[in-house]
């Protein structure tokens, strides 16, 4: 089994990447120096210091606790347990739709509440440690699960392969590439070069034909990862109309 780096390793990486000083950061997360250079040397970072760096970086607040290998916080984790429906997907029916048919959607996903069970879900089964396990956990994050091989394709230009050699990757059967990097980057809304920096897979494939809206297609994917299955099945159902509708246009 591949021995998974520790968070001071993927932040060190991260900041490298950005040619970002940890002094830098530290001052704009309203940390101690100190504080910020000893989870760097491989010291434990601390939920509250998670949360006043992810700002910061720029980063969701739930992927930091995820790239940490922290589990997330109830306020901030996803729904889970929404079979048959996952935000998956939503994307693939996001990505029938143009113009304002696609706003239309991504404003009706926002207007839904967030109805996450009383009783929180357990974590989702932990792929084995390496690169493919962080790929894993940032999916996870906005419920989306890894039978997506279609979507890295048309998203990201990720590799023609079958679901079953995704589900392989991410659970590190099988090897994860740059090309695969530069596709699950675009899926989950993440500059490429920042997930190459932590994966330690790159460089990113400059080359790849990516899907033109894929910024606000992963931010339909972030508003619509505590959605519940019945508000998933409504999400999908609009998109179904929508797309009907334009068809006939």
């Amino acid at each position: 089994m591949m021995e998974s780096p520790g968070f001071g390793v993927l932040l060190g990486r991260l900041l490298a990447h950005r040619r970002a000083g940890p002094a830098t950061v530290a001052r704009a997360a309203g940390v101690s120096a100190s504080e910020l250079d000893a989870v760097l040397a491989g010291g434990h970072a601390s939920a509250l210091l998670l949360r006043r760096l992810a700002p910061a970086l720029g980063l969701h607040t739930a992927d930091l606790f995820v790239i940490a290998g922290h589990d997330v916080p109830a306020d901030l984790a996803p729904a889970r347990g929404t079979r048959p429906w996952h935000v998956g997907h939503v994307m693939q029916s996001a990505m029938r739709l143009f113009g304002k048919r696609f706003d239309r959607l991504h404003e009706f996903i926002r207007s839904l509440p967030a109805l996450l069970p009383a009783e929180p879900l357990p974590p989702p089964t932990r792929s084995p440690a390496g690169p493919g396990a962080l790929v894993m956990g940032l999916l996870a994050n906005r419920n989306i699960r890894p039978h997506i091989a279609q979507l890295l394709y048309f998203v990201g230009d990720g590799p023609y392969v079958s679901d079953s050699t995704i589900y392989r990757v991410v659970h590190g059967d099988s090897a994860l590439t740059a090309r695969y990097v530069t596709a699950f980057a675009a899926v989950l809304g993440f500059p490429a070069g920042d997930l190459a920096a932590l994966t330690g897979v790159g460089p990113p494939v400059d080359t790849a034909r990516l899907y033109p809206r894929r910024a606000e297609l992963a931010a339909v994917a972030w508003d619509a990862r505590r959605l519940n299955s019945e508000q998933l099945s409504q999400v999908q159902q609009l998109a179904f109309d929508l797309a009907r509708v334009g068809a006939r246009k």
